[in-house]
């Protein structure tokens, strides 16, 4: 726990100093010195459950480096104990970490994220207050799409299921305003499944949909910013319109991916550094391996998660792909070297 507190500290320090430096070009053009700390402070638990797999696993490969270099090992083989007597309390740290890691990423950064943004794009980009864009609401059994115009107008697409989820109706307006507790649209066109023609249409001039979801409701949220449970149900929304879920499938499997990460790390350290004697070389190049790894899997989770958002690959599994390859990649080579 000590190295994998040192490690976090060394880690955390880096990136003070280089986020200051960064920052510090903006002071006197909209940031101020309090802004450039506040940014910085609340960006720590971010980077802590970001980086969390790597520092279990720089930590790790530390302690276990120090072991071998003592002999540890070679006691342990010779009293005819496993390695799981060295693994355990390793794996204890890791589950403490990944459940640090969860409680930061569930509890802390979607509130401290909402502050990042809004500092990043008015105060060092210079940019107004982000806009609505478009946007879901939902009222009962139905599910509104609106895409803002101009002077509070919008192309409305109202999808209405039962209660099994099955469709019932659409309705596609191409001007749409909201007053008074009511959807009045424009140009519409309604569209209804029929068991003798497949599809009924119906087109309108106009037309009103009582409604108690207003286009002040709700803004279109970002998986950053959203808890575990609101992303569940946010991406259930989204399946009964029928429209893609994949950056908050992503997020949701994130959530729980990255903190399993570190419990695979610490196999795929004691996999690297953890040898019988003090052969220094060796021990070396297994932590330089380590670090080496623990980039590769950051390169791999930034890489997944666009694949994951150009829906090349679904988004579930390019949520787990790092912590699959990298365990698969950990438990072989544990494998290995117990049978050597």
């Amino acid at each position: 726990m000590s190295r994998s507190l040192f490690t976090m500290t060394v880690l955390l320090s880096i990136y003070i100093i280089i986020e200051s430096f960064d920052k510090a070009r903006h002071l006197g053009s909209g940031l101020s010195s309090n802004l450039m700390i506040e940014y910085i402070l609340l960006k720590i638990p971010f980077m802590v459950s970001e980086f969390m797999p790597i520092i279990i696993l720089v930590g790790s490969s530390v302690y276990l480096i120090e072991l071998s270099r003592h002999h540890e090992m070679v006691a342990v083989r010779a009293a005819g104990l496993g390695i799981n007597k060295i693994l355990t309390p390793l794996l204890m740290v890791a589950t403490l970490a990944a459940l640090l890691s969860f409680i930061i990423g569930e509890w802390v950064t979607p509130t401290t994220n909402k502050r990042l943004d809004t500092i990043e794009r008015i105060h060092i980009q210079h940019k107004q207050a982000q806009k609505q864009g478009v946007q879901w609401l939902k009222d009962g059994h139905r599910f509104f799409r609106l895409t803002p115009l101009s002077n509070s107008t919008f192309a409305l697409i109202m999808l209405e299921t039962d209660k099994q989820g099955s469709w019932k109706k659409r309705i596609d307006s191409s001007k749409a305003q909201y007053k008074n507790g009511a959807w009045l649209l424009h140009d519409v066109h309604i569209s209804t499944p029929s068991a003798d023609q497949g599809m009924q249409m119906q087109q309108h001039k106009t037309f009103t949909i009582r409604s108690t979801a207003g286009p002040e409701a709700t803004e279109l949220p970002k998986p950053r910013y959203m808890h575990a449970s609101q992303l569940y149900h946010y991406i259930k929304d989204l399946e009964h319109a029928g429209l893609s879920n994949s950056a908050y499938s992503y997020a949701l499997h994130k959530k729980f991916s990255a903190p399993f990460s570190c419990l695979l790390m610490v196999i795929l350290a004691a996999a690297l550094c953890l040898h019988s004697g003090d052969r220094n070389n060796r021990a070396s190049w297994g932590l330089i391996l380590t670090i080496a790894l623990g980039l590769a899997y950051y390169i791999l989770s930034n890489a997944s998660y666009l694949l994951a958002n150009s829906e090349h690959i679904p988004a579930s599994y390019a949520a787990w792909l790092p912590s699959l390859v990298f365990g698969g990649v950990a438990i072989f080579l544990l494998l290995k070297k117990e049978g050597n």
